[in-house]
């Protein structure tokens, strides 16, 4: 291959997914980058409007043909966006280029904006085809298309010369491999239809002829081994083998583990499975591995696994393959649905069928996976449905549960699967067959398609059929207890699981129960009301929310609204825990607290629950072992080698390795209420200009705050550190290489609140005996009062470590204890249309004192109100939590609510500029509360 083929390369193809054939384009623009879209548009079999004061010369045929319509720039509306599959814009004013983007927003048509990668919904990628198989494309989202087609040439002209011939055979070689499959096919038909019985004729064949036929085209050059198999990559555990599954009619019982199970559904119900990487576990390996080794699905189709990343934009191949009439399921992290949100809410609108089963996980701040349902509560206001899981059985239950509403209801439908407890364990599951499989969905999407059933209904429908079909019972709100309970726990998942496992001991103490939400979405008021007990006193909602910011809890607004609306009785109390990442001793004492009872002492609980959940817990924090820490000081001349040679060592100078992170400037600073107000609120504003950041309505910007410089360096000279001396140390899966001044102020979270864990770490330091009973004493039962008053006090790492003065770990031991420094997330108070260039937040400062009458300070908001104009701040941006209609005219309502005013101050902006740009907006209404007032 030489480097001149680039210059025969094609023009840009559109990213994965979207298919022009047979559908209607719109071009806007008049240029040569407004022809070269129509030209683009029209190779891929579309017919073109192009909205231009004249046609270019070099379309005349195009017009000739009656492929290409061209229409006057004044005579576009609004309305003529509904006609169309994909819009262009291209040599477009600003004013013009905004209006069609809204537009097509409005109208759910993906839109391409030249030059603007916020107004994009997708990228084009500058692509080379060779004469074999091969293709390669490049894109930098839209943001830098001339480095994206400068790096496509150098990549296809360092290309091997032996490369396309190589994959020509590989081609040749796939064409073979599956023309002998036809013919083994075709051959196990013949010996299926011969008699079954008394002597067959001389055509008739037998199995080794099959075999025979079956591999008789394979040549001495295909990559085959000896006994004729391709050589498998390593199975994950609990790995399944489908030919009993495919073959069997009835149910086998077989042993596999959460994410196996609900793949097995997947992949058989599905062409196109799309996992979505995430670092908390390896997930969907089972349906890649079906998928390398060509495994068919129940219809006894080829079905295919695609690796995806998690990124902005997540979820626009589930669009593309449903647009070409694929079965379309994924397989993902739940941390993966925020990015998915715009295209799940997307095609609920389209009523798409389409499933994913999400594992609600993920890591603490010492790398162990939790459960963790944060980031699937977010993606609720997509409006899919959402089902719920927790043991292996019920995994491959309600993943077939939810494929058969999916389709029956034409939604998509979210499946969370456990979390960290259960998804590593196997068990023995009743797996259905293939055959099974298709016969369930297609009964329930009989019986709700002659019923005309709402997603509701079909899901009681499904419920109802899978009862009948399998013999297991589910329904969406599932109760179990005492008859008369006064204090009622509601939960998902894994967490409700645990809870119920402690009902035998709680029932000999009190009248209590357990409520497990198996349908999220949509939530059934009067099903809810109707599963508690008419006694029911007191709810309390037991949740696993990581890194919970300010987020609302959408479980705990449901069972409110839920028991104010729908009980006329006395009122209930409702209530709420977090019980993410505490092991199942706090956890038991969390409910036993709730319901009134006393504590237990960890030998006692230890002894009272293992036999119910089987593989239990150590009922106190272990006390860690203090392995070698993954960390090293650093010499000077180690720095200048990895300076000096960056490719080598693969260094990076970043403020936040591994993260996607802006460097802004404070543009503006100023307190907004009255010094004489008792709370300090302050607007800032940053200078976004020359970074690659953008943002949407609603979205919430991760401010990366300093440690106060001057408590640090008090700190290090109690302790005696050098500030000035280098470590290299692992820290979020990342190598970094800093000062230990530098670790302490922008790293580690020195003045956070530390967790039993640290303390248990910290006693193994301890030369002082006493000092060291006390801090594992912390970590019990008996300590539990003193340690919770230590946490309501805020006693920090730095505060631990000057207290117990005997317990001196080394900086390396430090740098792997003490969690690490987290964005704090607040909602963004700006338009990105009506400031471009700069990003807003309204912030409150948070102060308290301590019970020794010592101030404190919020780490971020003291960070935040020590800033100067001009000073630099590291931030991220989190996908938006909150949206605006899609339709400008529609009316809204805006609470409050532990949400505060920033995001509606965005809000009112955003729909300020779509009213001067003179679109139709609907009324907006904003209620807020008084803190000194009743109203």
């Amino acid at each position: 291959m030489t480097t001149g083929a680039v210059e025969a390369m094609p023009a840009p193809s559109l990213i994965v997914g979207l298919r022009l054939s047979g559908k209607k384009a719109a071009v806007f623009g008049s240029g040569q980058l407004a022809t070269s879209r129509a030209v683009f548009a029209l190779d891929a079999g579309a017919d073109v409007v192009m909205y231009a004061p004249s046609t270019p010369s070099s379309l005349s045929k195009w017009v000739e043909s009656g492929r290409l319509t061209l229409v006057s720039q004044a005579k576009y509306s609004s309305s003529d966006m509904s006609a169309f599959s994909v819009a262009f814009v291209a040599d477009a004013a600003p004013a013009d280029q905004h209006t069609v983007a809204y537009d097509a927003q409005a109208a759910g048509v993906p839109v391409n904006v030249a030059g603007s990668a916020a107004l994009s919904d997708f990228a084009l990628m500058p692509t080379y085809r060779g004469s074999s198989s091969l293709q390669i494309a490049v894109t930098t989202n839209g943001v830098a298309p001339r480095v994206a087609s400068r790096l496509l040439q150098e990549i296809v002209s360092k290309l091997p010369s032996d490369l396309e011939p190589q994959l020509t055979d590989v081609a040749r070689l796939s064409r073979i491999a599956l023309a002998a499959a036809r013919q083994r096919d075709e051959a196990l038909a013949k010996l299926d239809a011969m008699p079954t019985g008394g002597d067959t004729d001389s055509t008739s064949l037998s199995l080794a002829d099959i075999s025979t036929a079956a591999t008789a085209t394979q040549t001495p050059e295909s990559p085959l081994s000896s006994s004729g198999s391709v050589a498998e990559e390593a199975a994950p555990a609990s790995m399944l083998e489908l030919d009993e599954l495919r073959a069997g009619t009835a149910q086998l019982e077989l042993t596999t583990d959460v994410q196996v199970a609900s793949s097995y559904v997947a992949h058989g119900l599905s062409d196109l499975c799309f996992v979505y990487s995430a670092r908390e576990q390896e997930l969907g390996e089972a349906a890649l591995v079906w998928s390398r080794r060509a495994e068919k699905n129940a219809y006894g189709d080829w079905a295919s696994a695609l690796r995806m990343e998690t990124r902005a934009g997540a979820g626009h191949a589930l669009w593309g393959a449903l647009s070409a009439g694929s079965r379309v399921s994924a397989i993902a992290s739940a941390a993966s649905l925020p990015y998915m949100l715009p295209v799940l809410s997307e095609l609920v609108a389209r009523k798409q069928s389409v499933v994913v089963h999400a594992a609600a996980q993920s890591l603490d701040n010492i790398a162990t996976a939790q459960t963790d349902f944060l980031d699937a509560l977010v993606a609720l206001q997509s409006h899919a449905v959402f089902l719920v899981s927790s043991s292996p059985q019920e995994a491959h239950d309600v993943a077939l549960i939810a494929h058969a509403v999916s389709q029956a209801a034409s939604v998509p439908v979210v499946h969370l699967t456990n979390g960290a407890q259960s998804a590593s364990e196997a068990m023995s599951v009743r797996m259905a067959s293939h055959s099974r499989l298709i016969a369930y969905v297609e009964a329930v999407v009989a019986a709700a398609r002659k019923l005309n059933a709402s997603p509701a209904d079909t899901i009681q429908l499904a419920f109802s059929q899978f009862k009948g079909a399998f013999g297991r019972t589910y329904c969406s709100f599932e109760y179990n207890g005492s008859p008369v309970a006064e204090t009622v726990f509601v939960s998902l998942g894994e967490v409700a699981s645990r809870a119920q496992a402690l009902l035998p001991k709680l029932l000999s103490e009190s009248d209590t129960g357990v409520l497990s939400v198996r349908a999220l979405r949509p939530w059934s008021l009067s099903e809810f009301i109707s599963r508690l007990p008419s006694t029911t006193k007191r709810l309390v909602i037991l949740n696993a929310l990581g890194d919970c910011d300010d987020s609302p809890d959408a479980l705990f607004a449901d069972a409110s609204l839920s028991v104010l609306v729908g009980c006329s009785a006395a009122p209930i109390e409702v209530l709420s825990r977090n019980v993410y990442g505490v092991d199942q001793h706090t956890f038991a004492n969390a409910v036993r607290e709730a319901c009134g009872l006393q504590e237990l002492p960890a030998e006692e609980e230890a002894a009272g629950s293992a036999d119910d959940l089987g593989q239990q817990q150590q009922a106190s924090v272990p006390l860690l072992a203090t392995p070698a820490p993954s960390a090293s000081v650093s010499s000077a001349h180690a720095i200048a080698q990895r300076l000096a040679f960056p490719e080598a060592f693969a260094t990076q100078l970043t403020a936040r390795p591994g993260e996607k992170t802006f460097d802004v400037k404070v543009s503006s600073l100023y307190r907004m209420t009255p010094e004489t107000y008792d709370r300090n609120i302050f607007h800032i504003e940053f200078d976004t200009r020359g970074t690659d950041l953008t943002y949407e309505i609603g979205d919430a910007l991760g401010v990366y705050g300093h440690n106060d410089p001057a408590q640090v360096a008090h700190f290090c000279r109690l302790l005696g550190l050098d500030g000035s001396q280098l470590v290299t140390a692992v820290k979020d899966d990342q190598c970094q290489t800093r000062s230990v001044h530098s670790w302490l102020t922008h790293a580690l979270d020195l003045f956070g609140r530390p967790s039993k864990k640290f303390y248990a770490a910290l006693a193994e330091f301890a030369t002082d005996e006493k000092e060291a009973e006390k801090l594992r004493w912390l970590t019990t039962a008996e300590g539990a009062a003193e340690f919770k008053e230590r946490v309501s006090d805020t006693t920090t790492y730095a505060d631990l470590l000057l207290e117990f003065t005997s317990a001196r770990p080394s900086f390396l031991y430090l740098v792997d204890l003490v969690a690490p420094v987290k964005p704090r997330h607040y909602s963004i108070a700006s338009s990105a249309k009506m400031h471009p260039g700069s990003v807003h937040l309204c912030v409150v400062s948070v102060e308290w004192k301590t019970s020794k009458g010592e101030l404190r300070a919020g780490q971020c908001t003291r960070f935040l109100n020590s800033l100067s104009i001009g000073d630099r701040v590291v931030v991220s941006v989190k996908p938006s939590v909150m949206k605006l209609p899609p339709i400008d005219s529609q009316p809204v309502i805006m609470a409050g609510l532990g949400t505060g005013m920033a995001p509606f101050r965005a809000f009112i902006e955003e729909r300020a500029v779509r009213k001067m740009q003179g679109a139709n907006v609907g009324p907006m209404t904003l209620y807020f509360g008084s803190r000194h007032r009743a109203m």
